[in-house]
Order: C-alpha cells, then sequence, then structure tokens
C-alpha cells in the first residue's frame, strides 16, 4: 500500500453516476484484485432517497419532502439553510432548504464519488479511481474544490490496495485510511492538505487524528465543537465500509465509546449539537440518541447529512388577534411567530360554551368545533391565516350574523410545543343591505341552537 502525496488538479466533462457506498465497496474489491496480480435554523436532515434528495426535520412531526427527483447529495450547510446535490448533467448545485430554486456551483469538472460540502459551502471534496503508480494497479485520489474556482486541487494519492473515505471537521478535510499490517499501522483518520497548506509533506496524510487497531475506518465526520470524530468501524478489516459506529476522541486520538454494535451501520454524522448521531443501517436512516441510547427510524435512505439547531418546537408562538369576524366566509385569525423556526402546527376555532346540534329531539349540547386549519407563520413575523368554517359551525355564523359569540381559539405546534389557548369574541358581518338571511337546505342538516347560560351551567 502506499500513501504518498499527490499535486494536480482534474478537470473534466460528464458525470459518474454511481452511489458512494456501493462505489467504495466495488472499488475497494477492484484494487484489492489489482494489488494481488501486481504483488453525504430548524435542525434538517438531508439524505438520498432512491434517485432523489430528501429532506426532513427530525425534532418536528413532518413527513419527508423531497428537494429534488433526481440527484446526487453532496451535503447541507452546518446552519442547516443551504443543501447540495449533484444533477444528472454533472453540475454542481446548492438550493436553499426552504425550496427556493437551486443555484449551479461554477466548475465544469467531473464531480465524481462521494460528493461532500463543508460546513460552509465553501469547498466540496469527492474520490475517484485512476492509475496507480505501478502499471496495471489503481489508486484512490481525493479532490477538493474551493467555490469559485474553475479546478481541484489534489489532496491525496493512496496505491496499492488503499481505499479512502473522506469527510470534514470544520473546514478541515479528513479522510480514513486503511491499517497497513506490514508496517504495523492500524487504521488511522488523517487531516488532508495541499502542498501550500502542509509544505515539505511527503505523505497524503499530513497529520494523524485518531487510529484504531479493531478494523477498518470509513466515512469520518467531525461534530461542531471540533472535539471528537464519528465514523463508520469494521472489526477485524483493513479498510471498512460498514459495521458499528464509533466515536473517537480528538483530544487523545483513540476511541470514546462504540455508538451501536451492528454489522451494517455505516456513514454518521453528529447533530448540531453533537447529541445524536444519524446514520444509515440496511438502507434506512435511523438515529441514536448518545444520552439515553434510544433509536428510532426516519425511513428509507442512506448518506445522511446534519445541519442546523434542535427545532425549538414552536415554543414561540402566540395569537395576535384581539378579535375576530366572519367575513366572506371566512375567519382570519392572526398568529406571531417569536422562534428562531418557522411556526407550524394546527389552529382550531370552537365555541367557548356548549350548543346545541343534531335533529330536532335528539339534539346535544356540545361546544362546536367552528373551524380548523393548519397554520405556518414565517419565524420572527405576524401572519393572518384564513380559515373557512364548515357544516354546523358555518351554520351557526350564518344565523349570527350581525351578532357576535365567544369561541376558544387553539394553537397546538408540531413536535409537542406548548399549546396556546384564548378565549376571544367572533363578530359575524350583515348581508350586503343590512339583510340577515339565511337558507337552509334540507341536505344541510339541523341548524345549531344555543344553550343558555343556565341550561351550560347546569350541565
Amino acid at each position: 500500500m502506499r500513501i504518498v502525496r499527490w499535486v494536480g488538479s482534474r478537470a473534466g466533462t460528464g458525470s459518474w453516476a454511481a452511489w458512494p457506498r456501493w462505489a467504495l465497496a466495488l472499488a475497494a474489491a477492484a484494487i484489492s484484485l489489482a494489488a494481488d496480480a501486481t504483488t453525504a435554523n430548524a435542525s434538517t436532515l438531508v439524505y438520498q432517497c432512491a434517485s432523489a434528495v430528501c429532506a426532513v426535520d427530525p425534532d418536528a412531526d413532518d413527513s419527508p419532502r423531497r428537494l429534488t427527483a433526481d440527484g446526487r447529495l453532496a451535503g447541507i450547510t452546518a446552519d442547516g439553510e443551504t443543501a447540495s446535490w449533484v444533477r444528472p448533467d454533472g453540475r454542481l448545485v446548492q438550493a436553499p432548504i426552504d425550496g427556493r430554486a437551486p443555484s449551479v456551483v461554477p466548475y465544469d469538472g467531473a464531480v465524481v464519488f462521494q460528493p461532500s460540502m463543508s460546513p460552509d459551502g465553501t469547498q466540496y471534496l469527492w474520490w475517484y479511481p485512476g492509475p496507480g503508480a505501478f502499471i496495471g494497479s489503481t489508486a484512490v485520489y481525493i479532490s477538493r474544490l474551493t467555490v469559485g474556482q474553475s479546478v481541484s486541487d489534489g489532496l491525496s494519492f493512496c496505491g496499492g490496495s488503499c481505499v479512502t473515505s473522506h469527510g470534514w471537521v470544520g473546514q478541515t478535510p479528513i479522510a480514513a485510511f486503511p491499517a497497513d499490517t506490514a508496517p504495523g499501522e492500524p487504521s488511522q483518520v488523517c487531516r488532508l492538505a495541499n502542498e501550500q497548506e502542509a509544505p515539505g509533506a511527503s505523505r497524503s496524510c499530513v497529520q494523524v487524528l485518531v487510529s484504531d487497531a479493531r478494523g477498518g475506518i470509513a466515512f469520518p465526520s467531525g461534530n461542531a465543537a471540533g472535539t471528537e470524530i464519528v465514523a463508520a468501524m469494521s472489526p477485524g478489516e483493513e479498510t471498512g465500509v460498514a459495521g458499528r459506529i464509533v466515536r473517537y476522541s480528538l483530544a487523545t486520538g483513540h476511541p470514546l465509546a462504540d455508538v451501536t454494535q451492528g454489522t451494517t451501520d455505516t456513514t454518521p454524522v453528529f447533530s448540531a449539537e453533537g447529541d445524536r448521531v444519524a446514520f444509515e443501517r440496511d438502507d434506512q436512516i435511523v438515529i441514536k440518541d448518545l444520552a439515553d441510547g434510544s433509536e428510532r427510524a426516519i425511513g428509507p435512505g442512506t448518506y445522511p447529512f446534519w445541519g442546523g439547531p434542535r427545532t425549538d418546537a414552536d415554543a414561540g408562538v402566540s395569537l395576535g388577534s384581539k378579535r375576530l369576524r366572519y367575513r366572506r366566509g371566512k375567519v382570519k385569525v392572526k398568529i406571531t411567530c417569536e422562534a428562531a423556526e418557522d411556526c407550524r402546527g394546527k389552529l382550531s376555532i370552537r365555541t367557548a360554551k356548549r350548543v346545541k346540534v343534531g335533529d330536532k329531539g335528539k339534539r346535544k349540547a356540545k361546544r362546536l368545533t367552528i373551524a380548523k386549519d393548519n397554520y405556518r407563520v414565517t419565524a420572527g413575523d405576524i401572519d393572518s391565516e384564513k380559515v373557512r368554517p364548515k357544516g354546523a359551525g358555518r351554520r351557526l355564523l350564518e344565523q349570527k350574523r350581525g351578532g357576535s359569540i365567544k369561541v376558544k381559539v387553539n394553537l397546538r405546534p408540531k413536535g409537542g410545543g406548548e399549546k396556546v389557548a384564548e378565549t376571544l369574541k367572533l363578530k359575524t358581518s350583515k348581508k350586503k343591505g343590512g339583510k340577515d338571511r339565511l337558507t337552509v337546505h334540507a341536505t344541510d342538516g339541523a341548524a345549531a341552537e344555543p344553550v343558555s347560560s343556565e341550561q351550560s351551567s347546569a350541565r
């Protein structure tokens, strides 16, 4: 195995269509054969979902959404604001996580295997197979692109039976190198640098950060504090692909703890706080809580990246309305979002007192739901949600044209945040011309009838 410095750039056209982990395993097998012959504001988790790129807030009660139907994921920024992927035409793009249009990263070269964006979105890493140091041999090269430059620079050359995988600790590029049994070196995670950044260095492994003699390390990724690395470790293997997830200390260079005891776990990443790890297990995205050891599956996917602080579950949502009005078939409710992230949840309006509903002779008194809908308000903003009453709720308001009733407005945030409940006066507008007319068709059912205060207290 040869781990030497590679200096240069690779520019070309076209794209390499392959999944990063599969490509790594195939390349490891291919290179091994050749050696014998010659001697991936709210917390946002993005991941590869088949040919698409998906995103989900793991702290909210949300379903995953597609960012693009066809692309190779390249990561998400540390703030959780911007995702990146490679389009089918081979172009790198960056896109706001809120769904706005992506922008193309200006680069005409080939972005090959395991594209990985730096936490600040200014750099990319990827690897590709190329000719080795000996005739007929194969090697793995790691390239780095700085956004705004037209060519990439070479950071690593690993020949013979060497296969590497890479990641980031802050803005520092890192890579996992396999064990070398001949000189007795364990698997290592190293800092990468070019010739200008590390003058005189003769090896691609500029600085050993962590090592593990138990097996091969793969897919290293640092926490936001820059104190730990999490990686997949394949026990008994020289080159890592999948196995168990392990935390390593950058202060000591040794393992801190085995996060999992699996045999197929791979591509781990820390949450922004460093208290959770997301990883892939049997083509499912799994999150492990490091405090209590609990695990939960997010859904089918591979190659996760995690950005943005833990979502506050809409703790800053409140009602901005002091009174409500029913007009033109809708009720407008002002909602204030003082949270750092968008506020989302369910809005409902119910009668403050019981009203009688049902057919004559069979009417029951209950608090009637007048209207309900989902709400979403931009962080730090005030928005008006217009809800349309239906059924018995609409008929009650139509009966009250020109008058008012007391209602209870409820906001139930997604993710289990603090609920909001306030009693307000809802005023109904008169019909044009001042006439209060109501036509109830037989198919509409019976209208609601208010219960007197005596009746309500008696119940």
